[in-house]
């Protein structure tokens, strides 16, 4: 289990959080009276204590997609060999922001018998850290194109450097010792510890329930566990009722391959283990390894000829990418959410996004439902009305619980690359009734 301290900066921002909402909503029932009360004392800005690990993607990835203001990356739980972290600080007090950007960060990590240390070095990127339960506000706000007014206690700081775990690692526990150089002095912060899970053991965690199964896969682009994929494939292949429902085979492999994709020591111990799997699991594996862009080759050369030529008849996955009226979109959009929950990746919510432009379609469809129109034959402009519903449901769905989802639907609506019309819908996800399911309405 992760140790104490490293949930240490998890509970400073769920605390921080709460005086937020209170703050929050006393700013907007009091602010009448604010003029009247005497100007606060301020509070000089200072970096806490604490310190948070996550994924490099956040910063590489994640964070260019995003406005200033943002929920904080999940503090990671264990790492896999290859997997790469940034060291987050967290700053409190007034002109924090200033403060960060004059602030330099060391850090030292102790693994196996060695020592890799980060000078110091200013800091890669800051964000400002959204209160809990801001984006229920922003999305209501901004289906009324009212400013957000949320205030924010908390920015967050990443490191310039990042650490690696050695490809060849065992099990263990890495310990990382951080230090700042700040307007405030020099600081050594909290010691912070993390798991080191081997692939071997990794691979032996099953998973004991569908529930969990569920969490793995919603939850990878916050919690990247690759040793896990393969008891997650393993898993996949016994739920043959599942696995047979329309479009799922095709969304778990985008979901597989994209996770494979953007690690290769993981897809390469991956493809080792599925080689010496049979039936349903080594065709899916090596399908999702396929979907990854990886040569698959040595593992087919390695089978008996009878199964290399099942294998060669297997489905032709389309191209999440590319929508078209026609009914593979809704396997294509359920592909495209597989790409974000492995990934945490943006064009992949840009593309579902792009199917909101379909309104007028959708708007004709209405009134041919209402009308008791008859509908004989299903259209290409019934299928873009279809999709366009299917979209905004799932991305409302998505900003409701998703954190980073809602960080990039603020994002794609400030950007002025999103077009008009789409940052309308967009706006409007958690009102507009074409995106309400049957049972919600």
């Amino acid at each position: 289990m992760q140790s104490v301290k490293s949930c240490a900066a998890a509970r400073f921002l769920r605390r921080l959080a709460v005086a937020l909402a209170v703050l929050t909503l006393a700013a907007a029932t009091l602010s009448a009276q604010a003029t009247a009360d005497p100007p606060q004392k301020p509070t000089p800005a200072k970096v806490e204590k604490q310190i948070l690990l996550f994924p490099e993607s956040v910063v590489l990835e994640q964070w260019p997609h995003t406005l200033k203001l943002v929920n904080a990356p999940q503090d990671l739980k264990l790492l896999n060999p290859g997997q790469c972290i940034r060291v987050g600080i967290i700053a409190t007090g007034d002109g924090r922001d200033a403060y960060l950007e004059k602030t330099q960060l060391s850090f030292r990590v102790e693994f196996a018998g060695h020592t890799d240390s980060h000078p110091l070095a200013p800091l890669a990127a800051t964000k400002q850290i959204k209160p809990e339960g801001g984006d229920f506000v922003t999305a209501v706000l901004a289906s009324a194109n009212i400013e957000n007014p949320l205030l924010t206690m908390a920015s967050m700081g990443a490191s310039a450097d990042n650490w690696c775990v050695p490809d060849g690692a065992q099990d263990g526990t890495a310990i990382i010792n951080a230090e700042v150089e700040s307007p405030g002095g020099h600081q050594k912060l909290d010691r912070a510890k993390i798991l080191i899970e081997s692939f071997e053991t990794g691979s032996k965690r099953s998973f004991k329930n569908e529930n969990e199964f569920d969490d793995f896969t919603m939850s990878y682009h916050y919690q990247p566990n690759p040793a896990r994929l393969f008891p997650a494939l393993q898993s996949f292949a016994g739920e043959t009722q599942a696995r047979s429902q329309a479009g799922v085979l095709e969304s778990m492999a985008a979901s597989f391959g994209s996770a494979l994709k953007a690690d290769p020591v993981a897809a390469k111990d991956f493809m080792a283990r599925i080689s010496a799997q049979t039936g349903f699991t080594r065709a899916f594996g090596l399908l999702a390894l396929l979907n990854g862009g990886y040569d698959i080759d040595p593992a087919l050369k390695a089978m008996n000829e009878e199964d290399r030529q099942m294998f060669a008849n297997h489905p032709v996955l389309p191209d999440p990418f590319e929508l078209k009226p026609d009914d593979q979109n809704p396997t294509r959009l359920d592909m495209l959410w597989g790409i974000f929950t492995s990934t945490g990746e943006l064009a992949p919510m840009q593309k579902i996004a792009s199917a909101l432009a379909w309104r007028s379609d959708y708007d004709t469809f209405d009134k041919m439902r209402k009308s008791g129109t008859q509908i004989k034959e299903l259209t290409p402009s019934i299928w873009r009305a279809l999709t366009y519903g299917a979209a905004g449901w799932s991305m409302g769905s998505f900003q409701r619980t998703d954190p980073l989802a809602a960080d990039y639907i603020e994002f794609m609506i400030a950007s002025p690359d999103t077009p008009p019309e789409i940052k309308s819908e967009l706006k409007g996800l958690s009102t507009n009734p074409a995106f309400r399911q049957a049972n919600e309405k």
